[in-house]
């Protein structure tokens, strides 16, 4: 929060933010009807408005060290020289476009940025306030209002930040494998910053409507860019992306099968979160060609997930608009999308993967650069605990795919699934499971018990029953009366359990005869563990290291099951064998000492 001598200053400056937007309201209004005089009278008291804040703002800025207030009052004195510009030249429509879908939003946003970052933030009641009663209010996209038709179908956005040449490409391909009056289409082609002769390039095409930033502001062009979209759906696209044969077509299928749907992406290649299907190449003409013949709507191809990353994608924007597309509290750029789907999330709505369409993704063209400079992604991922108390890339936030491999294997080959999972975190492996099995023409019920809480709001629109246990095994006992399961998953690695016994004991008294159970045993006698204790450290990235004996393990698990089978998921460890025979000689046993040093999970099998 600002210091109190600050907090008149601050109110005087929001004052003189929404006299300007109200000010570009008016300017809008007399320049459509041709009042010239009127028009230049309030281009001026703009200006002037823009210059007061930018000298006023001055004893704020440590207070504003995030906001980009300083860039954002760039941004529109060269709008307004751009207007100016386009109204002496003749250019009466450009000078109409660079009012409504440049000037307008970017003065509600340079008021939003000092309410947010002068006022509330870092008050932690306040922003919690703020974000339960103020948020979605003050980033709607006013095009969008309830009971009223959108202008077009689909806003299409492509947005550039220098990498002319990879712009150059995504557009030309995008122009080739999209029909826009087809679809109702509008294009949008932003200029985020560049020095490259992006601008010229999007104004050379002569196409849609093309919208610069003459400084980069970070997150609050994404949240521009959800203002000025008109379309009931819209489609961000970054300039790294390469479109398909049939690519909106597909996707918009895909939204209209459902109005909970809020968002889609298609598969795409050099991407995390397990995003893309098995291509044949990487190459990105062939990867083209490939697709151009594979694109074919298939809804059991669509697979829903707990969290999406977004190169493309596409969204209901009556959905956003309630929730908001973007925070600009990740100025990093990074988790902004893990935000977002948190938010869709715990609001009930569904996100897909659509496996039936492919685009190409080169990978991280645009952000790379400040990830490794700035490690912004280690900083969003703070940003991200501190906003919502849990960790993005905390227990399932991403399905695990041996766990899937080995349920698919191991359930029960016929009929519907009741299924419990256990400590699942953010959900995505049961999810999983169940597209996996609706794939096969089967139905599955989710039923969740959990005993961290801070996953329940994820958990509980994902599934058909969620609870909170204060003890799990006692839970598994008594909680979904009257149902038996056809399997079950442990999402936590079994040694954070220190009644781990009792708790398998429980599990198999709820499975059906022929049931599953699959759960995870770090291996403590891990090579790069015990190098890592060797050391007086902690393994990278592990906080607590489980020491529960794998054998241990299986001789519990043995008493209850009648089958119990261990997968173990190795790693190459360089220089294993020589780090064993330091520790152990020359060993005759030293082949096995090495293969099971090797071992960094197991992966448990139980049947019962």
């Amino acid at each position: 929060m600002v210091e109190a001598k600050n907090t008149e200053l601050l109110a005087q400056i929001l004052e003189l933010a929404d006299t300007a937007c109200q000010a570009c309201l008016e300017l809008m209004q007399q320049f459509d009807q041709g009042d010239v005089n009127g028009s230049a009278a309030l281009l001026a008291d703009l200006r002037a408005a823009a210059e007061a804040v930018s000298e006023a703002q001055k004893p704020l800025l440590p207070q504003l060290e995030h906001a980009y207030t300083a860039e954002m009052l760039e941004n529109i004195m060269d709008t307004l020289d751009n207007i100016e510009d386009a109204i002496t030249a003749g250019k009466a429509g450009r000078a109409a476009v660079k009012m409504e879908f440049q000037l307008f939003p970017f003065l509600r946003l340079l008021k939003e940025a000092f309410y947010f970052w002068g006022g509330i933030f870092p008050d932690e009641d306040r922003m919690a306030q703020y974000y339960r009663e103020e948020f979605a209010a003050h980033y709607q996209n006013f095009y969008l209002q309830e009971g009223e038709k959108p202008a077009c179908k689909l806003s299409i956005a492509v947005t550039g930040y220098n990498h002319l040449e990879t712009t150059k490409q995504c557009v030309e391909q995008l122009l080739k494998e999209t029909d826009f009056k087809k679809l109702d289409a509008e294009l949008i082609l932003i200029d985020h910053g560049s020095s490259d002769g992006t601008l010229e390039y999007f104004e050379s095409l002569g196409v849609g409507k093309v919208i610069r930033f003459k400084k980069n502001v970070r997150m609050y062009m994404f949240a521009a860019l959800a203002q000025i979209c008109q379309g009931e759906y819209f489609c961000f696209v970054s300039n790294d992306i390469l479109v398909t044969r049939n690519w909106a077509d597909i996707l918009l299928q895909c939204f209209e099968s459902d109005p909970d749907i809020i968002a889609a992406v298609p598969a795409t290649p050099n991407i995390a979160n397990l995003q893309m299907l098995n291509a044949p190449t990487n190459d990105p003409k062939k990867f083209i060609a490939w697709a151009n013949e594979q694109n074919k709507s298939d809804p059991s191809r669509w697979n829903d997930r707990a969290r999406l990353m977004p190169p493309l994608g596409m969204y209901r924007a009556e959905a956003v608009n309630k929730l908001v597309f973007v925070d600009p509290y990740f100025y990093s750029m990074e988790f902004w999308d893990d935000d977002f789907s948190l938010r869709a999330r715990r609001a009930g709505y569904r996100q897909l993967i659509c496996g039936d369409v492919a685009c190409y993704h080169f990978g991280s063209v645009t952000t790379s650069k400040a990830q490794q400079v700035e490690d912004t992604l280690n900083y969003g991922r703070e940003l991200f605990k501190r906003r919502h108390g849990v960790d993005a890339w905390g227990i399932g936030f991403c399905y695990d795919i041996q766990v899937i491999q080995l349920l698919k294997n191991f359930i029960p080959p016929q009929g519907d699934v009741d299924f419990l999972g256990i400590d699942c975190g953010f959900g995505d492996t049961p999810l999983q499971l169940r597209n996996e099995l609706r794939r096969q023409q089967r139905g599955c019920k989710l039923y969740q018990l959990t005993a961290q809480p801070e996953y329940l709001p994820d958990l509980t629109p994902l599934s058909d029953e969620a609870r909170l246990a204060s003890r799990l095994a006692e839970a598994v006992a008594s909680e979904f009366e009257g149902v038996r399961f056809s399997a079950a998953f442990l999402g936590r690695d079994i040694g954070c359990y220190e009644d781990f016994p009792e708790l398998l004991a429980e599990i198999s008294e709820r499975l059906k005869p022929g049931g599953v159970l699959v759960f995870a045993c770090n291996n403590p006698y891990f090579a790069i563990n015990i190098h890592a204790l060797l050391q007086f450290s902690m393994p990278a990235g592990t906080a607590r290291l489980t020491l529960v004996n794998p054998e241990k393990v299986r001789e519990e698990a043995e008493k209850w099951f009648s089958n119990v089978q261990t997968v173990a998921v190795e790693q190459t460890v360089g220089g294993l064998e020589d780090f064993a025979k330091r520790l152990f000689g020359k060993a005759k046993e030293l082949p096995q000492i090495v293969k099971r040093m090797s071992a960094q999970t197991y992966y448990f099998v139980c049947k019962k």
